[in-house]
């Protein structure tokens, strides 16, 4: 059984939408198609205004002048499922989702879900493929700091960060455009454009438990920097191609390592390796690249071009520390 239908639960948030427009005041044809495109699909409207209009779902009455109203007393007020806050209550108990909520939030949706068993819980789950230094979730100034992030991020402004890396803590201004999740690493990462020679300019990306301080600052983020937000995921042009060995287990570990990409992979009689393709989207690229990187001579990149160059280039940043 499915917890939430993608289509029927577009159409009753549709028909609800319109009858508390309606409910309002008088709603016309044309208005009821523009709140099924808005919160539906393109075809919407020829599934549910007809039978709105018509005698199948007898909810609106005309009233001249081609429009409609409400046959309902009151606004209609769609209640949760049983099973719907089932599943909402277990979201909750997920520490993560956690981060995007205030104390006093969460203490609200407590109350509200008090009474409600989860429909999962965290131990239901085994993780074989992730690593078990994950972020510090639970720390009071790793939650801080997420959320002056994340108010950064809907006030668009500037953030003032000190960061800890390879050469100590340095502090630096960032335009913050995006925070994404490793679900493999379990820790966050901030998406931002570092402030460089006079202007936002470099693509950076900050490990959040690395973040000793932030704060805001009063200047607001540049307009570019709303065309980083929410880009589409991309497609690499061409896979990466690795040259597994075989010796201490290499392909097996390979597999488990990228299970979660797109790959194909096939057995080289000539030189007695396997010849692995990955597919994988541009924002993954780093993370593939140290993922890669992290199993030695066991296993080589044999192309594209512009990857490999990419894993020279750290390797000499290695051998120069």
């Amino acid at each position: 059984m499915e917890l939430f239908h993608e289509i029927y639960s577009s159409y009753i948030n549709v028909v609800q939408r319109i009858l508390t427009e309606a409910h309002q005041s008088p709603i016309t044809l044309g208005r009821m198609e523009q709140i099924a495109a808005e919160n539906a699909f393109a075809e919407s409207a020829l599934a549910i205004l007809p039978k709105l209009t018509g005698d199948d779902w007898p909810l609106l009455t005309p009233c001249g002048d081609h429009t409609f109203r409400s046959r309902l007393a009151h606004p209609p007020h769609i209640p949760l499922s049983t099973l719907q806050k089932s599943w909402l209550k277990a979201l909750l108990e997920d520490i993560r989702i956690r981060l995007f909520f205030s104390d006093s939030d969460l203490a609200a949706l407590e109350e509200m879900l008090k009474d409600i068993e989860p429909l999962y819980r965290e131990e239901d789950f085994y993780y074989f493929d992730r690593y078990l230094d994950g972020d510090p979730i639970e720390d009071p100034a790793y939650r801080r700091h997420f959320g002056i992030i994340l108010k950064a991020l809907q006030e668009n402004c500037v953030l003032l960060v000190a960061y800890e890396g390879k050469q100590g803590i340095s502090h630096f201004e960032v335009a913050p455009y995006q925070i994404q999740y490793s679900s493999k690493d379990d820790k966050f990462r901030l998406c931002c454009l570092k402030y460089s020679r006079g202007a936002f300019r470099l693509n950076t990306q900050l490990n959040l438990a690395k973040i000793k301080d932030c704060r805001l600052s009063s200047e607001n983020c540049p307009a570019h920097t709303a065309d980083y937000r929410f880009r589409p995921v991309s497609r690499a042009p061409e896979p990466v191609l690795l040259r597994i060995s075989g010796e201490r287990n290499s392909l097996e570990r390979c597999m488990l390592h990228f299970a979660s990409y797109e790959k194909h992979t096939e057995f080289d009689e000539e030189h007695d390796c396997y010849l692995c393709s990955i597919y994988y989207d541009r924002t993954d690229e780093t993370e593939l690249l140290i993922d890669i990187l992290s199993f030695g001579p066991v296993v080589q990149v044999l192309g594209p071009a512009s990857f490999l160059e990419q894993i020279k280039e750290r390797v000499r940043r290695q051998h120069s520390w």
